[in-house]
């Protein structure tokens, strides 16, 4: 299995505009981060997990031949207000798109994006919209996709749920502050996980650095990223404090699972 970091940075991105880089050195390429995204693959199976609104950008820098599905982590507009650009994966597909999502960001597409759940109009020939077909998941019930079982694992991000997946021995857990024990449950046994790490202090919707490397000494991947990285956290100074076996990431990092 394969996994490209299309974005690792927070919901503003770094720099954010103005420019503002805040501690990140502006010459070091790493530090530029588009908005959170990933991109899993197998011989099998292709999953794009969230549509930033960088998701153009990001699909254009990765080199993939199609989309077998999307998984939603939560509505936020970070993670979610890309998701536009999946018409332009309707089209190369000629075919509408499953999502994978719980029922609380499915309301959230309902509301800001519903025609992407409607059909195209009768006699259209083209896809002049996205064409989103909408899957519920539920924490600690797998699904499949080509014959891959997916986890949904229930997460806490302050003021809402979010869903991280497990997808074989790799795990993504983004936008998450704590978690129940039966989630930190489902994590065990995983040989990747990716983190998001927001801050380098305590944080009330995010993880801070400190806690993540607490969760990793607990579930004991072999590697182990932090990403959703704010402009507090410059590439090379976050390195330099970290166990060998955990590294940030970087937009375009490829991890091989």
């Amino acid at each position: 299995m394969r996994v490209t970091i299309l974005g690792c940075g927070p919901s503003g991105g770094v720099p954010g505009i103005g420019p503002y880089w805040g501690k990140c050195d502006p010459d070091n390429p790493k530090n530029r981060r588009l908005r959170p995204s990933i991109f899993v693959e197998n011989e099998s199976l292709s999953l794009l997990v969230d549509t930033s609104p960088d998701l153009r950008q990001q699909l254009l820098n990765k080199d993939y031949t199609r989309i077998d599905g999307v998984l939603y982590t939560h509505g936020h507009a970070d993670h979610l207000h890309g998701i536009d650009d999946l018409r332009s994966v309707n089209r190369t597909q000629n075919e509408a798109l499953d999502i994978y999502l719980n029922l609380e960001t499915l309301d959230h597409i309902q509301q800001r994006f519903g025609y992407v759940l409607e059909p195209l109009a009768p006699g259209a020939d083209v896809f002049y919209k996205p064409v989103l077909k909408p899957h519920l998941v539920e924490s600690g019930v797998a699904f499949e996709v080509n014959g891959q079982s997916i986890m949904p694992i229930v997460q806490d991000h302050g003021y809402c749920e979010t869903i991280g997946y497990r997808i074989g021995d790799f795990a993504y857990s983004t936008d998450v502050v704590n978690m129940p024990p039966e989630s930190f449950d489902l994590l065990r046994g995983i040989k990747v996980w990716v983190i998001g790490t927001l801050v380098d202090a305590p944080h009330p919707t995010h993880a801070d650095v400190e806690k993540a490397v607490r969760w990793v000494k607990d579930i004991a991947p072999e590697k182990a990223f932090l990403t959703h990285l704010g402009s507090g956290l410059d590439y090379n100074a976050l390195s330099e404090t970290l166990p060998k076996h955990i590294q940030p990431c970087f937009d375009g990092l490829v991890i091989d699972v």
